[in-house]
């Protein structure tokens, strides 16, 4: 097989959790400080609560009453669809995935929804619950980007991968790229990080730095 160079674009800056530096994170603070700093995409984690309701959360839930703060997806969604952004959707359970797309098809998104999990079973039935939606396998801290990861994610049909910017290199990058995958970045925390990880010549990079300097 041929590898064709890709030319280098701009990276997509996706805001995480929101704008955790200006409100508490995976709240509609968090989502509408990200927007008025220039975010045109944000990400969320995902919970389902024992009653089936999707929440924005990261760690398992509390056993006590949420917080008040703590919006449903709906919620969420909803503001999206009225911001015209794009929703980055980390799904941190391990079941619930038909659920969670009836949720996202009624909230008017879909077409503007990218779907991310944790494990390969996961990814595999949420490839066929979102058959249509990119697709990211958010490898974790641990999980550098080896070349089972890549033929694994490509025999699911994945996207891309989401990969801790600690295993981030160019030669990460030009692997990635020859799999047939994008692969995106995750957390650039301070300017000289988004800059660094551009030149590496990732897809895109989830930023807590907004608004995000030239790059």
């Amino acid at each position: 097989m041929t590898f064709v160079r890709r030319k280098r674009t701009r990276p997509t800056l996706v805001a995480h959790r929101g704008d955790p530096r200006h409100a508490p994170e995976n709240t509609l603070f968090s989502l509408r400080a990200a927007v008025a700093r220039g975010a045109r995409a944000v990400e969320v984690d995902l919970r389902r609560r024992p009653d089936g309701r999707w929440v924005l959360f990261h760690d398992p839930l509390p056993r006590r009453r949420l917080p008040e703060w703590v919006p449903t997806l709906e919620q969420a969604l909803g503001y999206c669809r009225r911001a015209g952004v794009r929703v980055y959707l980390d799904v941190k359970e391990r079941s619930g995935e038909r659920s969670l797309a009836q949720v996202v098809r009624k909230s008017g998104v879909w077409a503007r929804t990218v779907w991310m999990g944790g494990t390969p079973a996961t990814l595999r039935r949420m490839r066929a619950a979102a058959y249509d939606r990119p697709l990211f396998w958010v490898t974790g801290y641990r999980r550098r980007i080896t070349s089972r990861v890549l033929a694994t994610a490509r025999s699911i049909g994945l996207t891309g991968i989401a990969v801790y910017k600690g295993w981030v290199s160019r030669r990460t990058v030009v692997r990635t790229h020859r799999a047939g995958l994008k692969l995106f970045v995750w957390t650039a925390r301070h300017a000289p990080e988004l800059r660094r990880f551009a030149r590496m010549g990732v897809d895109g990079i989830m930023s807590e730095v907004w608004p995000p300097p030239s790059i």
